[in-house]
């Protein structure tokens, strides 16, 4: 028996649920996370208070900065904890428009979501924030000018950096699932690989909050890396044409 088709208000309220649990998963996150907030914000700014220059530190300049900062990190750590349950709730918004056989990469789109999520965080953490704020902290200082950093510009600054590369990261997964589901081909990525080095061109330069080069780099180079591994993902991983005349078997066992 066929599945009844979803009107678009139980679209509506389907993607309400899934995002009021994800919701749920980062205020239970959120709890702990404020408790260890002023461990994690040391350890996320140990790559730039190391760059600072003699005799310069990071500063708050309104009284309730130093609150509203150690309150953020709580939630991007929260958030940053609750990525494979909303990848998770993600995958249970769409699972219904999916064939038997497609629900099956669950596992991996979860598992390597996560994965290649905090790979990005961790490849600019610890290879591109060093260069990159020594270059920002240093390059332009002198006996009397001197970086001064705020807490609440550094912390924002820092984590739109790392969400970037995280995102960047996931790019491989996306174009498993598109292969997967038959979406797009390798053939189909070839053709647009121009516009694919413009767009990824436009893309560094928003994901990247400044204007220096190496930024800009270190997130370009990754995206045509990646773009060039998700054509040989779709290769391998793409879905393969059904014989002619035979029709693939829903979740249900009815016609598609």
């Amino acid at each position: 028996m066929q599945e009844s088709k979803m009107s678009f208000l139980e679209h509506l309220g389907e993607l309400r649920r899934r995002l009021l649990w994800s919701l749920l998963a980062i205020l239970v996150c959120f709890i702990p996370a404020y408790y260890f907030s002023s461990r994690i914000f040391d350890f996320l700014m140990e790559p730039i208070r190391k760059e600072l220059p003699e005799g310069s530190v990071l500063i708050f300049t309104m009284p309730a900065e130093g609150f509203t900062t150690y309150l953020k990190v709580a939630i991007y750590t929260a958030i940053a904890a609750a990525v494979p349950f909303i990848l998770y709730q993600v995958w249970k918004f769409v699972a219904p428009g999916l064939y038997k056989h497609e629900k099956r990469i669950i596992i991996p789109f979860i598992l390597f979501g996560t994965l290649f999520f905090a790979l990005g965080g961790s490849f600019f953490y610890f290879v591109v924030a060093p260069k990159a704020f020594e270059f920002l902290l240093n390059e332009y200082s002198s006996d009397y000018v001197k970086a001064f950093p705020s807490i609440k510009e550094a912390l924002s600054f820092f984590m739109a950096l790392i969400l970037g590369f995280g995102l960047v990261f996931e790019f491989p997964l996306v174009i498993f699932v598109l292969a997967r589901l038959g979406v797009v081909n390798s053939a189909w990525l070839k053709k647009q690989r121009k516009y694919a080095i413009l767009l990824s061109a436009v893309a560094a330069a928003v994901l990247t909050p400044t204007t220096d080069a190496i930024s800009f780099m270190f997130m370009f180079v990754p995206l045509i890396v990646f773009y060039e591994l998700g054509i040989l993902v779709a290769w391998i991983f793409g879905k393969k044409p059904a014989p002619a005349g035979e029709a693939e078997p829903r979740a249900d066992g009815g016609d598609s």
